[in-house]
């Protein structure tokens, strides 16, 4: 039974009204293709929640209207207009109403022609808008509400999304903008990049880098490549697997661990960091500080704010501390066997080296106390050389 342009099928209306006549458009030719589009709409509640199943390219925007507008252009080869015509008719839009949900399928035939593109504009005061795409890229954005979009592989975009977001790609990189709440994205093989996040934050990729321009709760990221946070409201935890990780500045503890890279962080307060197998730089870290390398140096250049008991440690390299003249500190410092080259440098005539019996067989360790005394630093350099430098 046919009403007002919509096939009605067993609770499902087969959309096949295109255009202001309820017609498709005209077959047209792009190069080797034969297109044809499909228009359509789909009345539905303006603070409902939307579930959208396709194949292959889908951009979704929120707009101030009443409805939900779609476009499908299909594509295919064939030898006459008449095969692609017959190619054609073997697409169908389907939507279905169930309670506050309205649902928007795709069908596309079971044979190798390309996958259509659906270009959706729904109401943007949705309360959750839900993307399911069997291939293909997706991109989304203007959403006053929940997000929730999964690809099988393919680029996800997302930008100004009021309320939390949750995205998966099996392979492709993912581009947030400005999303107001939280974020969790996973890809099984791309980079993911935000501008801004509302509210936590959780990324996950096999392989590619993680940027985070800022982020105003926690964050927790995992990679095997680099990873960059410019700025975080809250705590930062950072693994990657063989990459740089660089945070450059957090309101709070930073936690960081890499398999071979090297480890950078700004202003933070309570940082504990760990690499496999490269240096590490702190740079204006305060509160307790853990650091350690299996291989490379450390550079800690400690700020104004208040240090607590910390340790500095390189299995192989040189540690260099750059302290403030007015900061309070006992320290403890200790490199390699002088046989080998280790020595305690320093700035401050506090600190003063054990006279060693026997060099070769101990450690060379300093000690003393700056500015009256206060938490324990304590350094340690195997074979190489600490320094403790004073901030001029």
């Amino acid at each position: 039974m046919k009403r007002g342009g919509l096939l009605l099928l067993t609770g499902w209306a087969v959309l096949v009204a295109p255009l202001a006549a309820g017609e498709t458009s005209r077959l047209q030719r792009e190069g080797e293709y034969w297109v044809q589009a499909l228009v359509g709409a789909v009345p539905m509640p303006s603070v409902g929640r939307l579930k959208i199943a396709t194949r292959g390219p889908v951009v979704v925007r929120g707009e101030s209207r009443g409805d939900l507008y779609f476009r499908l252009k299909k594509r295919a080869k064939a030898m006459s207009e008449a095969d692609a015509i017959r190619i054609f008719q073997t697409f169908a839009v389907k939507s279905k109403s169930a309670g506050e949900w309205t649902y928007l399928t795709v069908m596309t035939p079971d044979i190798n022609i390309p996958s259509p593109e659906l270009e959706i504009r729904l109401p943007r005061t949705l309360k959750q808008v839900v993307v399911e795409n069997r291939g293909g890229m997706i991109e989304a954005r203007e959403i006053d509400g929940e997000l929730k979009t999964e690809t099988i592989g393919g680029r996800l975009t997302i930008d100004r999304i009021g309320a939390d977001v949750w995205a998966r790609t099996g392979g492709g990189d993912v581009q947030l903008g400005r999303l107001m709440a939280a974020a969790r994205v996973f890809s099984g093989g791309g980079a993911i990049r935000a501008d801004s996040v509302g509210g936590e934050t959780v990324f996950e990729t096999a392989g590619g880098e993680i940027v985070i321009r800022e982020a105003h709760g926690p964050i927790k990221v995992s990679t095997v490549g680099n990873i960059l946070v410019e700025r975080a409201g809250r705590s930062v935890t950072a693994q990657s697997g063989g990459g740089l990780i660089d945070v450059r500045e957090a309101a709070g503890p930073v936690v960081a661990e890499t398999s071979g890279g090297s480890i950078q962080i700004g202003r933070a307060t309570n940082v504990s960091c760990e690499s496999v197998a490269g240096p590490i730089k702190l740079r204006g870290a305060a509160g307790a500080l853990r650091a350690a390398t299996g291989f490379g140096a450390i550079f800690a250049e400690l700020g104004s704010e208040r240090l607590l008991d910390s340790i500095l440690s390189t299995s192989a390299g040189d540690v260099i501390v750059t302290i403030p003249s007015n900061l309070a500190l006992r320290i403890w410092a200790q490199s390699d066997s002088a046989c080998s080259g280790g020595r305690v440098v320093s700035d401050f005539s506090e600190i003063k080296t054990r006279k060693v019996d026997s060099p070769c067989l101990k450690p060379t360790v300093a000690e003393g106390v700056i500015n009256g005394g206060g938490p324990l630093l304590r350094v340690s350099a195997t074979g190489g050389t600490v320094y403790l430098r004073r901030k001029k």
